[in-house]
């Protein structure tokens, strides 16, 4: 295989209206060294690695906007319609492959779409795209050293709060997503950690109104979330199998200090254990 640059990698990636940054199957599978046909099935094969805004499939009309703008990549003989990579899917597909080349490469497009996001802070006087992201990627990681020490002397003390306010700092000012380039779908992970915690801390406190430091089991605190519409994951299934679910959970975190509380155990009462939730000591 001929040595591919991160400038034509990126010459690759389409852009459509509504939809992100996103490599065709055919271009990503000669990148990779496999056929279109294997790289697609590989995503029937694993759905839940390849949610839509990993992978989309093109419509008619986004088919007609490409072929205008002079993509070679579609045939206008093709009777189906192409598959469209994202950032996110290209890596994703590296993983599922498991081939060394597609490993090695995988790196080159992750650079590639790097180098369109910010595209405009780079100067065309550098000797190549790969030495321009080198020097990019090292002016926005000690502006990220520094804005994350800033944010924690400002009194930020949680530390996805502090990453993440830095990672808007170093984007601002160098037009470099730093955390999307070295972990993507980090920022994501820790808006579901922070949803998470916010769900528990409205649990508890719903808890405290209604039943103060009174012992109660699973069975109806599973109803008190059900009832108040409280976004905790009680998980599919049965009655059964839901409130074993709470229980599993109410175990697991007992003792923390969450929110001014903190969860104990309470005995058992006809088999069921009970819980109490108590002021938590200053």
């Amino acid at each position: 295989m001929k040595k591919l640059t991160v400038k034509e990698i990126k010459s690759q990636i389409i852009t459509l209206p509504g939809r992100p940054p996103a490599m065709l199957d055919r271009d990503l599978a000669e990148i990779y060294g496999t056929e279109t046909k294997k790289l697609n099935q590989a995503v029937k094969r694993n759905p839940d690695r390849f949610p839509e805004d990993f992978c989309f499939q093109l419509t008619e009309n986004e088919v007609n906007i490409l072929r205008s703008q002079s993509v070679t990549a579609i045939s206008p003989m093709s009777r189906t319609l192409p598959y469209a990579y994202t950032r996110e899917g290209c890596n994703m597909m590296s993983a599922c492959l498991e081939t060394p080349v597609a490993v090695k490469r995988s790196v080159f497009i992750m650079r590639a779409f790097s180098a369109m996001e910010a595209g405009q802070h780079y100067q065309p006087d550098m000797k190549s795209s790969e030495q321009t992201i080198g020097d990019l990627f090292d002016r926005s990681a000690r502006r990220f050293i520094t804005a994350i020490e800033v944010a924690k002397l400002a009194g930020i003390t949680d530390e996805h709060e502090a990453r993440l306010t830095a990672n808007r700092i170093t984007k601002e000012t160098t037009g470099f997503d730093l955390l999307k380039f070295v972990r993507p779908g980090y920022v994501s992970v820790s808006e579901t950690v922070r949803q998470k915690e916010e769900a528990l801390l409205t649990f508890l406190n719903t808890w405290w109104e209604k039943y103060g430091e009174e012992a109660v089991d699973s069975h109806y605190l599973r109803l008190m979330i059900i009832d108040n519409d409280i976004p905790f994951d009680l998980g599919g299934g049965n009655q059964r199998s839901q409130k074993s679910r709470l229980s599993r959970t109410l175990g697991k975190i007992k003792g923390r200090k969450i929110g001014g509380y903190h969860i104990t155990e309470a005995g058992t009462y006809r088999n069921a254990k009970l819980w109490k939730l108590k002021p938590a000591v200053k």
